[in-house]
């Protein structure tokens, strides 16, 4: 396969240059991979972006974002290349997949329906996907099959905060201030009497993980982001350090 630099590519030729570097003839490097050897590369692309997008805020320039949109779509290339070739599924299943999916959970844009707030569209929102998911199973999905169906592989953060979602959706635990600031102050008071028995660790990481727990309730409850709260925090510690 011949490249000539001098010109702009499009989405088709990039999907034969991955064709090729997955191919007889190709990369031994590309060749070898599948889908587990390759998870944890689009882990770190997908971060990648995230902190192309923080640095474009500051910087004004998009040209990093650019670069590593484009290292992210091709991990989403790489595993629909390596998924052709296992007859799991093409390239253009993905595309018409995530089609489809947005033109179905947009009803007000796509379609008839007519949204008169936000709290409505978000509702019928959660109602489509649970049809999907029913769709898929035979039945709508339980309440717990929601919170299980949250993806383990996600930040501990993250994930809590989904799982509280759901919880907060059907109604499942309090989220009253009230209640919410009385189960993070008992899980301080729980935690600050566990360090006075820090040889015991096991017991000590519970608390730990019960604090954060309930921190996080507020998160959910007030559509906060807690991972992005955190980093903030933490960036602008290390700033207020710069000099040490």
């Amino acid at each position: 396969m011949v490249i000539f630099m001098d010109k702009q590519f499009n989405f088709q030729e990039l999907h034969a240059i991955v064709s090729t570097l997955r191919s007889e003839n190709g990369c031994p490097w590309d060749r070898a991979q599948t889908h587990e050897t390759i998870k944890g590369n689009t882990i770190e692309e997908a971060y990648e972006v995230n902190q192309a997008v923080t640095d474009l805020s500051e910087t004004g320039d998009p040209a990093n974002l650019c670069e590593e949109l484009g290292d992210l779509l091709l991990q989403v290339m790489l595993h629909s290349q390596i998924a052709e070739e296992n007859g799991e599924f093409t390239l253009e299943d993905v595309v018409d997949g995530i089609a489809r999916k947005m033109i179905r959970r947009h009803p007000h844009v796509f379609g008839q329906t007519t949204y008169h707030s936000i709290e409505e569209q978000q509702a019928d929102w959660d109602a489509i996907k649970a049809q999907e998911h029913g769709s898929e199973g035979g039945e709508a999905m339980t309440p717990a099959d929601e919170l299980k169906n949250v993806p383990a592989a996600f930040p501990a953060l993250i994930r809590s905060q989904k799982v509280l979602k759901k919880a907060k959706k059907h109604e499942l635990i309090s989220f009253e201030d009230e209640d919410i600031f009385k189960e993070m102050l008992q899980s301080v008071v729980d935690l600050q009497m566990a360090c006075g028995h820090s040889e015991k660790k096991e017991v000590l990481s519970a608390m730990l993980g019960k604090t954060l727990f309930a921190v996080n309730k507020l998160a959910a409850k007030y559509g906060l982001h807690s991972e992005m709260a955190l980093t903030k925090e933490t960036e602008d510690f290390i700033q207020e350090h710069d000099n040490v």
